[in-house]
């Protein structure tokens, strides 16, 4: 099937995308959606480094109005390009995907895409989808924390199997999701994975603060922005 997977760069939009390619699936596009400046969370210079080692196009598409812009792009890829599915990271019955799944397979549907989550987590606990991908050789860093629960020493840290049991008692002892599939914790950029024909390293880059407000919560952020980034060879 020809799919497009929804990407943010982050741990498990990487797993998503190689269980998609394992399942035989042909990914067209990793799309992208730009709704927020500053766009804290993720990294576009390095989403653009994971698209060229990967060799597949990364699609932006700006958002203003978020149901009816991204069902507008998901039928003309459907309509014009052929894409049959949308792949999504979210991982199944965690935090987010909750809600996300619902709008996502509506939109699905509309379109006349078939809707995707290939994250399953049967026994319920993110922490062994962590472990799978930090099994699976994905390294990903942390490039936006939240300062109520993480010191400015993680920042750029990589979650590597030395630093796994670390960042699960910290979320253990902090009461969020060790993957931040609540979206409090933090967010995260894959560097390294075996299907990478490169690495990505950050050159140079800012550290910056930025405080999320909304009705139900505040959140402070410290995050890199990222300057330079390059593709490095595989030792």
């Amino acid at each position: 099937m020809k799919v497009v997977v929804h990407w943010s760069g982050g741990k498990e939009c990487c797993l998503a995308y190689h269980k998609a390619v394992q399942q035989g699936h042909q990914v067209a596009y990793l799309l992208t959606f730009e709704y927020a400046k500053p766009y804290v969370f993720h990294s576009f210079p390095v989403m653009e480094l994971q698209a060229q080692t990967l060799n597949i196009p990364l699609r932006k598409i700006k958002i203003k109005r978020a149901y009816e812009d991204i069902l507008k792009a998901l039928t003309k890829l459907h309509d014009t390009e052929g894409i049959q599915g949308v792949v999504t990271g979210d991982i199944v019955g965690a935090g987010c995907a909750i809600v996300h799944s619902g709008y996502y397979e509506a939109m699905c549907k509309e379109a006349g895409l078939e809707f995707m989550m290939p994250n399953l987590n049967p026994s319920g606990d993110t922490y062994d989808i962590l472990k799978e991908e930090i099994d699976l050789g994905l390294r990903p860093i942390l490039n936006c924390i939240n300062h109520d629960f993480f010191g400015e020493e993680w920042l750029g840290r990589k979650i590597d199997p030395n630093s796994l049991k670390e960042l699960k008692a910290l979320a253990d002892e902090k009461g969020i999701d060790v993957c931040s599939e609540d979206g409090q914790g933090y967010h995260s950029e894959v560097v390294e994975a075996p299907f990478f024909k490169h690495n990505i390293r950050l050159d140079k880059f800012k550290k910056k603060d930025h405080k999320e407000k909304s009705k139900n919560w505040k959140r402070h952020w410290l995050y890199m922005e990222i300057k330079e980034a390059s593709l490095q060879p595989k030792p």
